[in-house]
């Protein structure tokens, strides 16, 4: 008879638990909703949530929930996230629609002990990320997907059919084990027209730090105080050049010689060859040290002559490239933006206008050999017009840059410095303008 009371009671307190939710809502700011079957309503603190809702915030909003596991999940602004699965036994699934989350996973989810195996599932719209008791940052603008790793380990690959996104977690878990593996410190991004994610990189060492302090967005859309400063000290030895560091092994082993220097040993050679990133075939490697605008997954390399340090293994980017916002995102430089959809636009002699397929890895032209060029452009000669609405910088043809049709209205980002002059300004190729951003090229 005991032994029946208590089996009872333990079947009524799970059927009780199960009722009340798998996760409650601990902190929140702004206007965060819930959808549960059709409904929406507002959320507040304390309210549970129940497998099967999606959870909306608004614009400058934020909501933290704790799991019955006692993971947190810190979910952004403009972002929407459904719990699909969580609390049966299995691995956790939940699906970013649109938006980031900030999350820190138990390791010891609902009793499982296998390491080796995903505890959490992360969908968007064209990736999947598999967790085993970490923290990370997952993003997602519909298109492209971006994944940052402070502490432990997650697994990441692309969605090739949105189909696919509908499985099982056993399945999920063998799509991940495909992907690419991401440390500490490093990032990864899935591109719509990518068929696998980046090789996953490490990211400017002032980017990751600022991103791992701000775990509840609390500087969401605030605009950066770090101005036009670099994003490190130099690490260049007194006496040498930055572009003979920042230059090939060879270049570098020639001016120490000349300074009576030792040469760079064969490791640290290895080192910088892959610190720059790289490209064979379908696989990309950013190079070491680039920024990331984590709301629409692109990836801003370092320049050609950017300097490498030993210690972190990564380039350091000059301010002039664009520096980090106190919510940690990157922020483009001045008379340069970046739209919701990922487009990249640059003001140059009065027009707007588009920069063409910028490079992640160092050595070809990227985003920041580009603004360097824009930038020191002064003399309208040196841009030609050609007759499909090309304008070609002289030392940027590798990039170029093309105009904006007039009718196509670009959507600045939310999260970017640099705002159109005036709502009221017809968008067109030549009487769009940038306003003065944050960070002086």
């Amino acid at each position: 008879m005991k032994s029946l009371f208590v089996v009872f009671f333990l079947l009524s307190f799970t059927s009780a638990w199960a009722d009340k939710g798998v996760a409650v809502v601990k902190r929140l700011r702004g206007e965060v909703t819930v959808k549960e079957q059709g409904k929406v309503s507002k959320l507040k603190e304390e309210d549970w949530l129940r497998s099967g809702v999606t959870v909306l915030t608004a614009d400058k909003s934020f909501v933290r929930i704790t799991f019955t596991d006692k993971s947190q999940m810190n979910i952004g602004p403009n972002s929407e996230m459904k719990i699909e699965q969580f609390g049966t036994g299995d691995a956790g699934v939940l699906d970013l629609v649109k938006g980031k989350i900030r999350s820190q996973v138990s390791k010891d989810y609902l009793g499982q002990k296998d390491k080796d195996k995903s505890k959490l599932f992360i969908k968007t719209p064209n990736a999947v990320m598999g967790v085993r008791g970490t923290d990370f940052l997952i993003s997602t603008n519909g298109v492209n997907s971006s994944a940052v790793l402070f502490e432990g380990e997650v697994v990441f690959n692309k969605i090739d059919n949105a189909a696919l996104r509908e499985i099982s977690t056993n399945a999920l878990e063998s799509m991940v084990d495909r992907g690419v593996r991401i440390f500490p410190g490093e990032f990864s991004v899935v591109e719509a027209n990518r068929p696998i994610p980046t090789v996953p990189s490490l990211m400017n060492v002032q980017q990751i730090e600022t991103l791992e302090k701000n775990q509840d967005f609390s500087q969401e859309r605030a605009p950066s105080d770090q101005g036009s400063v670099n994003s490190g000290k130099s690490v260049v030895p007194a006496g040498l050049s930055g572009t003979a560091v920042a230059s090939s092994s060879s270049a570098l082993d020639k001016e120490l010689k000349q300074k009576g220097i030792e040469g760079v040993g064969s490791k640290d050679k290895a080192n910088i060859s892959d610190a720059r990133g790289f490209k064979d075939g379908e696989k990309v490697k950013p190079t070491n040290g680039s920024y990331l605008h984590v709301d629409t997954g692109t990836v801003i390399a370092p320049s050609k002559d950017a300097v490498y340090d030993s210690n972190t293994n990564t380039f350091v980017a000059d301010g002039k490239s664009g520096s980090v916002g106190r919510d940690g995102n990157y922020v483009p430089p001045k008379n340069v933006t970046i739209t919701d959809s990922g487009k990249i636009l640059a003001s140059v002699q009065g027009q707007i206008v588009q920069v063409n397929d910028s490079s992640m890895v160092m050595g070809d032209a990227t985003l920041s050999d580009v603004i360097k060029t824009i930038s020191t452009t002064s003399d309208v000669k040196t841009i030609t017009k050609v007759d499909n609405g090309t304008l070609v910088i002289d030392s940027a043809k590798a990039t170029g840059l093309s105009t904006i049709p007039s009718r196509e209205a670009p959507t600045l980002c939310a999260t970017c410095a640099i705002q159109p002059s005036s709502a009221t300004t017809k968008p067109s190729s030549s009487n769009v303008q940038l306003n003065t951003g944050v960070g002086d090229p």
